[in-house]
């Protein structure tokens, strides 16, 4: 076990933690009395769900082992700390992927179940609880525990995306799609405001394989929220001759604080959104992009994370009812544009689905926003969650590390009834980090 300074990978919240680095199930089940503790993936959350209230670091990366892969069934069980990208390259041989991949390949599958990441279009696919099929968990008080949808479904539940405090995930079992190939037709339609596209997206349908878009959120009106949709579908073909990631520089925490100051600011968010914007318009509308790139639009492209500073990043990520998310968009702009807020860009997604304890997931639009993490970008926040809490929204507790509890107990209906039932299953919370006691779970 070894002492390691640790950050949220927004930069929000630092801290010191012991650190244990297991690659069995024995070392994992190494007995620390009442010890705190919590595992901890690839480091890629926003808040600090892995570390943090003094707990003892499981580092679950060197556990990434497959179990079983049965091709025939769409079936794979793999350890919990196997990332997006090895996972892509057992599958992809066999035109198998999971659907639902959040942003960056090195994120483990341990972490993604935890956190119920969602991927391009959740419209179409859901969150990853949709595509989990059973885990095998740890937990000291409960022992080694097989838990699925219709097996001891409660403590199921509470562990899709239950962001690591039901214990210890050991393995994961997915059941995986037919991948049609490597390659995406992507077609590029630029847009005027948010929106237009909004309006295009909906007209759509979430019916392409991937669809999101990229806005200039630099806080002024004349060109603020113009933008790109993006939506893909397959190119057909059997993809076992192209069946390896390609490589990408690894981004950690640390990597992204590597300048010690923002270069964003008021005349290079205008500038560099500017320089995108006729980038991609002057590009063909209609082109064929690798899935990997597709996926992870930033693993090869990492810089505006790098632009960010030492000091990081505030990302505001937002579900809105669909009934409700025209005038929050109106009253997100005016206020952006009003405060001079240091917006640097907006995205926004069609969900379908259902919420449940603290899962990011409803019907409705997801509106995510990066600020620079300056004192003006920090006084903004409490304003975006007034204007979430007024519009029926919830936030996703993943993206923002200082997120306040008061706020997810307004905003989820269950917040009650999740933390009742974590206590109920672990009366003495034997698994800790910042955001649990944040969040008074």
């Amino acid at each position: 076990m070894e002492t390691v300074d640790l950050v949220s990978f927004d930069g929000g919240f630092e801290a010191q933690a012991r650190v244990q680095r297991p690659d069995d199930n024995e070392l994992i089940k190494t007995d620390l009395g009442d010890l705190p503790r919590i595992a901890r993936g690839g480091g890629y959350s926003y808040a600090a769900a892995s570390f943090g209230a003094g707990s003892v670091v499981h580092d679950m990366t060197g556990f990434n082992r497959l179990v079983r892969f049965d091709p025939a069934a769409r079936l794979i069980e793999v350890e919990a700390g196997m990332t997006l990208d090895q996972l892509m390259t057992l599958t992809t041989p066999s035109a198998l992927w999971l659907p639902v991949q959040p942003g960056y390949p090195a994120i483990t599958i341990g972490g993604c179940i935890a956190v119920n990441v969602h991927g391009k279009n959740p419209a179409l696919s859901g969150t990853i609880v949709r595509h989990v099929i059973g885990l095998k968990l740890f937990h000291p008080k409960h022992g080694t525990l097989r838990v699925d949808p219709e097996n001891d479904s409660s403590v199921f539940d509470l562990t899709c995306g239950g962001y690591g405090l039901t214990g210890v995930i050991l393995t994961v079992t997915l059941r995986l799609e037919p991948l049609p190939g490597l390659k995406l037709s992507m077609q590029r339609t630029s847009v005027g405001s948010v929106k237009e596209a909004l309006a295009l997206v909906r007209s759509s349908g979430g019916r392409k394989a991937f669809t999101y878009t990229w806005h200039d959120a630099a806080p002024v009106a004349r060109t603020f929220g113009r933008g790109i949709i993006y939506e893909g579908s397959f190119v057909p073909g059997t993809p076992f001759h192209e069946n390896l990631p390609p490589r990408y520089c690894l981004l950690t925490a640390a990597s992204r604080a590597r300048l010690p100051i923002s270069l964003w600011n008021r005349l290079t968010t205008r500038a560099l959104n500017s320089l995108y914007w006729h980038w991609e318009r002057a590009r063909p509308e209609r082109g064929e992009l690798p899935l990997f790139d597709s996926l992870f639009p930033f693993a090869r492209r990492p810089e505006i994370f790098y632009f960010f500073g030492k000091r990081g990043f505030a990302e505001y990520q937002v579900l809105v009812p669909d009934g409700r998310v025209d005038g929050f968009l109106d009253e997100l702009q005016g206020s952006i544009v009003k405060k001079k807020a240091p917006a640097v860009l907006l995205s926004i997604k069609l969900f379908k689905g259902n919420q449940r304890h603290l899962r990011f997931d409803m019907n409705g639009v997801c509106v995510t926003l990066y600020l620079v993490r300056s004192k003006a970008g920090l006084e903004f926040l409490p304003f975006l969650d007034q204007l979430t809490a007024k519009n029926g929204g919830i936030p996703n507790v993943i993206k923002d590390s200082r997120l306040p509890c008061s706020m997810v107990r307004d905003c989820y209906p269950q917040y009650g009834v999740f933390r009742d039932a974590l206590r109920a299953y672990d009366p003495a919370r034997l698994f800790r980090s910042e955001l649990s006691e944040r969040l008074e779970l």
